[in-house]
């Protein structure tokens, strides 16, 4: 009964039909998904692949992964200026990322999240941000082609920041002894959603400990060619990895 209800449900309705003409046919998302698993099974033969569905979720949920399916709620990609957003109030921040370009980066995420649980070692900034370092450059290996501000969900000019900065936010985790932190509060500021990174500055993109870990685990499998993808997934120790990067931010 509840189902029926809510298919019957008048936005619901609007939303479905939203849905069917921004999304006409999946071809180029079905398309998308085949190249990347192609990838993953070349890296991760003995690993399941999982199957892409599309659903509505009464705007719950973008990527919703769950035993063998990869769940995508297509009405959390209608574009930044859908209405419904600003009926919800999504923030701008949020809206953003919630076109046609970003469900197969963000999908891809979601399911190596889900593939690959958190088993770091340790559970302080450097472990966190490593972690997230480690997924998105599984994404790098899945989505060869696609722009790294759709992987990490950056405008241009944040990830411009990012680059411009880069010595000097690793310097202040450095001066502030953020980097071996365990007081979650603190690893938020730098982990957590938003417009931006609030300790920073108004110009910095949120979640930037991440983009930083990334950094570090790409020069990390840049300096040590020989380490497999699978290799990097079952490595747990963030300072093993920091240290055999040879990571020098930009100055």
């Amino acid at each position: 009964v509840r189902i029926k209800r809510f298919i019957r449900e008048r936005d619901m309705r609007k939303a479905y039909n939203d849905c069917q003409e921004v999304y006409p046919d999946l071809q180029e998302l079905t398309a998308g998904f085949s190249d990347a698993f192609q990838h993953f099974k070349y890296h991760f033969p003995a690993k399941r692949l999982p199957k892409p569905v599309t659903m509505m979720s009464g705007f719950n949920y973008a990527i919703y992964p769950i035993d063998s399916t990869l769940a995508i709620g297509l009405e959390m990609y209608l574009g930044t200026d859908n209405d419904f957003y600003k009926m919800i109030g999504f923030p701008r921040y949020r809206t953003l990322f919630m076109n046609k370009e970003n469900i197969l980066p963000d999908a891809i995420q979601g399911w190596m999240i889900d593939a690959f649980p958190y088993t770091m070692n340790k559970n302080d900034f450097l472990s966190q941000i490593i972690y997230m370092g480690k997924i998105l450059y599984l994404t790098d290996a899945l989505l060869p082609e696609v722009q790294d501000t759709l992987k990490i969900r950056y405008t241009a000019p944040q990830m411009e920041y990012c680059m411009e900065n880069e010595f000097n936010i690793w310097s202040y985790f450095a001066a502030q002894k953020i980097i071996y932190t365990t007081n979650q509060a603190e690893i938020i500021k730098f982990t957590s959603e938003g417009p931006f990174t609030s300790a920073l500055s108004k110009q910095s993109p949120p979640r930037i400990g991440y983009w930083v870990g990334w950094r570090i685990v790409r020069q990390y499998m840049k300096n040590n060619p020989k380490v497999s993808l699978e290799q990097l997934m079952k490595e747990t120790d963030a300072q093993q990895i920091l240290a055999k990067s040879k990571y020098k931010p930009r100055k």
